[in-house]
């Protein structure tokens, strides 16, 4: 009888074993996962050099990871064991009572050929590299009598400090060396830690739970900040002076990357006026995409976040057509270069009522920022990249 039942249960497994491996080969490949809001891993192209580099191997584990059937279920289970056993982090996630989510393990760059893959260590030389480039940036447009100014918007892992049982020695050794070599470069930063930091922890909601980046309320008090570094706080516009259309059941992308339930949804902010339809937005190719700052259809799906400024574009023009009563008649309008990641959509509503902007995104390969501002004569360049980008990516020490 023991026997029969051993020979079961190996059976069984082959069975599953065997039934995972067709669904792998036979289901098609996805190219793109709504719910993290990120391009999958596919089926990596071979080539001797790219055999010989390890480029191969590394691209399909990755495929084999983002491909592998039933993955977000398997995801999701996983981090109801994670929380059954008191973990309080899963995939790199950690979670708080209160449903906060921040995710505290990256892949960071160690050097332009080497990444370190899940850590929470951030490189020194390349984040030294980033300031460097970004300084050089400075004399560049200094010669150029154009003004610079740096806000490297904060991770949730450095705000809510205070919602994990996780130490703050890393995030705040790594502020310490952005913020330390930008002010002894004599780069212009805004430093935002401090105050969403006390802000956080008063109870404001300026940083979403599900996801990593900052809400409306937070994207405003970006834009202050940054008004009032480039010398322009007294034009601020008060927050009364917008209508805030709340949009519930935002799900971002740390939830799915996590997998934990999420029993309490964010909610997403517009703040609209009525000068919104005054302002064009246009493509690389000059050709219109919207009027105004919302892309509505995005709130009807997962990334409800692209609503803003019709999600990420490598390059988009922002001007104003028409009359806005929060934007006097007849302004002379400078021109802004803004080279950014996703955290500056929420923002450019804001600063549209200033400026005429020119928003490129680095990630894009857009880096020769003192080319785009002779290019577009822009008076002002302002770099606005969420700090994880400082780490994970290489935009930072390729602008020039």
């Amino acid at each position: 009888m023991k026997n029969k039942i051993n020979t079961a249960v190996i059976a069984l497994f082959l069975a599953v074993l065997a039934g995972f491996g067709i669904a792998f080969w036979v289901l098609p490949d996805k190219d793109f996962s709504e719910e993290e809001n990120r391009v999958l891993q596919t089926l990596p192209e071979v080539t001797p050099s790219r055999w010989l580099d390890g480029t191969v191997s590394r691209e399909f584990t990755d495929y084999c990871s983002d491909q592998f059937p039933l993955r977000t279920s398997f995801v999701t289970l996983h981090s109801l064991w994670d929380l059954a056993l008191g973990r309080g982090e899963s995939s790199g996630v950690l979670y708080s009572r209160d449903g906060q989510q921040a995710v505290r393990l990256f892949d960071a760059y160690v050097s332009r050929t080497e990444r370190a893959e899940d850590t929470d260590h951030a490189s020194d030389a390349h984040v030294d590299a980033g300031i460097s480039a970004l300084a050089d940036l400075k004399e560049s447009l200094d010669g150029m009598g154009v003004q610079l100014a740096v806000l490297p918007a904060p991770r949730t892992l450095d705000v809510a400090v205070s919602a994990f049982d996780y130490p703050s020695d890393r995030s705040d050794a790594l502020h310490d060396r952005l913020f330390g070599g930008l002010e002894a470069a004599g780069v212009p930063y805004v430093d935002l830690t401090a105050d969403f930091r006390a802000r956080y922890d008063a109870g404001e909601y300026i940083m979403y739970r599900t996801d990593h980046h900052w809400t409306t309320e937070g994207a405003y008090l970006a834009y202050a900040a940054l008004m009032e570094r480039l010398g322009r706080g007294d034009e601020v516009i008060p927050a009364s002076a917008f209508t805030v259309e709340a949009v519930s059941d935002f799900v971002g992308t740390t939830a799915a990357r996590s997998g934990f339930p999420v029993s309490d949804p964010d909610v997403l902010e517009l703040w609209t006026a009525d000068g919104d339809d005054a302002y064009s937005v246009c493509g690389a190719d000059g050709a219109e995409i919207m009027t105004g700052f919302v892309n509505r259809a995005f709130l009807d799906t997962r990334d409800k976040y692209g609503a803003f400024l019709d999600g990420t574009h490598r390059l988009l023009t922002v001007t104003r057509t028409g009359d806005d009563p929060l934007a006097p008649v007849g302004e002379t309008r400078p021109r802004l270069l803004l080279a950014r990641d996703s955290f500056a959509s929420a923002v450019i509503p804001f600063l549209a009522r200033h400026y005429d902007i020119v928003a490129v995104n680095l990630s894009g390969g857009m880096t020769d920022l003192s080319a785009l501002a002779a290019e577009y004569g822009c008076d002002t360049v302002v770099v606005l990249v969420n700090l994880e980008n400082y780490v994970t990516s290489d935009c930072i020490r390729n602008i020039k």
